[in-house]
């Protein structure tokens, strides 16, 4: 912290902390995932006992419902992410997207018309996309290069622990306090959301009332090693413009680092839908676990997320490609070797809640250093052309592509699982994922790079 930085308020101090910021960020993206799950187990009995939907048709109608959130997701990625890298500040973009997911849940809540509730959930979609987005752009805005690793594992906290959460406390809320208690407390966690957004001072704000107030002390310029943290200029944000600036997607989309790591999103989602769909029946079919019960055993897939820091630490020193093709391999191996627990015994359910430890540990192993390779991609086409993306670059948009693949993975996932063990078994279809994540492993080791460590070169390892 400079001589500038000491002389401020302590809570300007506070505000554009990067703790601050980066605990904003996984807060939202845990209200995110945590809202998205919590409503899934509540809507077959809602539209039901709100709307009128006949029993035969309460199955079509909430596969509806939760696909309209994907398709709201696809949009608004495309919208948010070019918003927030056109717009002189985060926050603004933020907000917006905020207020139209407290709007879109109120709209769920009182609806009782299914046309509204679907509406309601395709605006939450949309609003969605703007957290992940942008949040993610905020927060690679802040912290220093080496420390963007550890700032996506604490994110992939918050994603994981709203993913896994958000099924047990909806339904149990849902059971016990009812429909409105459960739609206020979603409500209620918005509205801290929009509070801890308009605390946050980013740091070209920041940047700016230093400028102010070293002027009135008659202080010159800052440092070279204090500003680079705060204006960014040491990853992707530079303030001039090249000759012709580029259109962001166009260029993103062209790119092969953002291709591969688009894909690995894509297989994430594929892979953990797939498996959420099937897993609460296949606990109820060899272990009699109700809801409740196979709720519960996804538990063992959120705790290893709070070892993701630690997986952040280690894509900083090894590299993050290396990391994420051993979390593909435990992946496979653990997917394949879920076919082993198939009788209620001691023995076989700790099979299978250390193989669903493992898949926890290996998810995490995947999604902190993807996270991360988005970040280095961009930077990286940014420093070979400064300003090519504009004035405030396109990590946003990259993030927004990020998630829209991630949520088309979300849509694939359930429809490929259910035809695969329903037109095959729960073995095929372990089998299917298994070599699916396996095979993922290439992505990690194109061929450009056996080319580079042929020739022994400091850039062998991406990210290293």
């Amino acid at each position: 912290m400079n001589y500038s930085q000491q002389k401020l308020p302590w809570h300007l101090r506070f505000r554009s902390s990067v703790q601050f910021i980066v605990a904003s960020v996984t807060i939202a993206v845990f209200t995110d995932t945590f809202l998205y799950s919590l409503l899934i187990p509540i809507f077959p009995s809602s539209i039901k006992e709100r709307c009128g939907v006949p029993q035969e048709k309460v199955q079509w109608f909430t596969a509806l419902i939760v696909g309209m959130s994907g398709a709201g997701n696809v949009i608004g990625s495309f919208m948010f992410g070019w918003l927030a890298d056109h717009s002189k500040n985060r926050r603004e973009p933020l907000l917006l997207g905020l207020t139209l997911f407290i709007l879109a849940t109120v709209m769920i809540w009182i609806g009782r018309v299914i046309s509204i509730i679907a509406v309601g959930r395709f605006f939450q979609g949309l609003a969605s996309a703007c957290v992940w987005s942008v949040g993610l752009a905020l927060l690679v805005d802040t912290v220093r290069k080496n420390e963007v690793p550890v700032s996506m594992g604490y994110v992939n906290i918050g994603f994981c622990s709203g993913t896994v959460l958000g099924p047990i406390v909806g339904g149990m809320m849902y059971s016990y306090a009812g429909y409105d208690m459960t739609m206020a407390t979603a409500v209620g966690l918005l509205i801290l959301d929009v509070v801890l957004r308009l605390l946050i001072v980013e740091k070209r704000e920041l940047a700016s009332i230093m400028a102010d107030r070293s002027e009135s002390d008659e202080t010159s310029n800052f440092p070279n090693d204090e500003v680079s943290p705060l204006l960014g200029n040491g990853h992707g944000f530079h303030p001039g413009s090249s000759d012709s600036e580029e259109i962001a997607y166009l260029t993103l989309i062209r790119s092969p680092a953002v291709a591969i790591n688009l894909t690995c999103a894509a297989i994430q989602a594929i892979s953990m839908s797939a498996f959420e769909v099937t897993l609460p029946l296949r606990l109820g079919a060899i272990f009699d676990y109700g809801p409740r019960g196979a709720a519960l055993a996804f538990i063992p897939l959120m705790v290893p997320a709070f070892l993701a820091p630690i997986i952040g630490y280690f894509c900083d020193r090894i590299g993050n490609r290396p990391i994420a093709a051993i979390g593909y391999l435990i992946c496979g191996t653990m997917f394949v070797l879920l076919r082993l627990p198939n009788s209620k015994t001691v023995l076989d359910q700790a099979i299978m809640f250390g193989d669903l430890s493992f898949i926890g540990i290996a998810m995490c192993m995947v999604m902190t250093p993807v996270l991360t390779e988005v970040f280095i991609a961009v930077d990286d086409m940014e420093s070979h052309k400064p300003g090519r993306f504009g004035p405030y670059g396109a990590f946003a948009q990259a993030y927004g592509l990020f998630q829209l693949c991630y949520s088309a993975g979300m849509l694939i996932g359930p429809l490929i699982a259910g035809w695969l063990k329903t037109s095959f078994s729960w073995d095929t279809m372990t089998l299917a994922l298994g070599i699916f994540n396996i095979l993922a492993i290439s992505l990690m080791v194109p061929p450009d790079r056996f080319r580079t460590i042929w020739e022994d070169s400091d850039d062998s390892l991406l990210g290293s």
